[in-house]
């Protein structure tokens, strides 16, 4: 799987898909391979590499060939997967309409930039605290100038707070929030969000680019898409 796989997910698949073919010819074989691929490629540190457990778990959990899960586990484990898949590299992010500061409606579609940053923030969080100021200062330093637009998500409803901490840090990009209780939950529910900050890189035509990344990240995931287009367009 390292050595002799191209590191991507489609090949990963395919390799993954060869491995079980040869496995079936002993059931407890079968039970660990399929067990260690679904386990290795969900709890993967390697960007993309969740493509390869949605595959798994499409392929062989939801058919019911993992016999050694209970319901229990299979609801679980379906319900992983189907949370991630729209959310994979390649794929257009989930829509989302949230307000403003001032109570003026702004959809995550409209905003017309070469890129897009999407961040899931909370002002009170203390990691978010130290975060958000970094990508403030690459954002006016560099990433504005590339054409890129912050669409910055408050998760947590303290408007007074939140927008103080906006002008102190001088957040001059598009910073939206979900009043409505129900609402931010189901928005952390598409986006897989149970801790924050988070940051994923969008396209002009807000195809997921990347994800889970540092605001240090930014700019080279940036420059190297840049260069990636040259070659695609010469």
């Amino acid at each position: 799987m390292d050595k002799l796989t191209p590191q991507t997910p489609d090949s990963i698949n395919i390799s993954t898909d060869y491995l079980i073919s040869k496995a079936q010819a002993n059931k407890e074989v079968f039970k660990y391979v399929v067990y260690w691929l679904t386990y290795t490629y969900e709890s993967s540190n390697i960007m993309g590499m969740d493509a390869v457990f949605v595959h798994m778990v499409e392929k062989y959990y939801v058919t019911k060939q993992a016999y050694w899960v209970d319901s229990t586990q299979l609801y679980k484990i379906t319900n992983r997967a189907y949370t991630l898949k729209p959310l994979l590299l390649g794929k257009n992010a989930p829509a989302i309409v949230m307000q403003d500061s001032t109570g003026k409606n702004i959809s995550l579609y409209d905003v017309k930039s070469k890129y897009t940053i999407l961040i899931f923030w909370d002002h009170g969080c203390g990691h978010c605290k130290k975060e958000v100021p970094k990508l403030a200062e690459l954002y006016h330093k560099s990433l504005k100038s590339k054409g890129v637009q912050v669409y910055a998500i408050e998760t947590e409803d303290k408007p007074d707070d939140w927008k103080k901490f906006i002008i102190e840090n001088k957040l001059d990009w598009i910073n939206v929030h979900q009043p409505d209780q129900y609402q931010r939950a189901v928005t952390k529910k598409i986006y897989d969000i149970y801790s924050t900050p988070v940051i994923y890189l969008l396209d002009e035509k807000k195809i997921i680019k990347a994800k889970r990344i540092d605001a240090e990240q930014l700019e080279n995931f940036i420059d190297m898409l840049d260069k990636e287009k040259l070659r695609n367009n010469k």
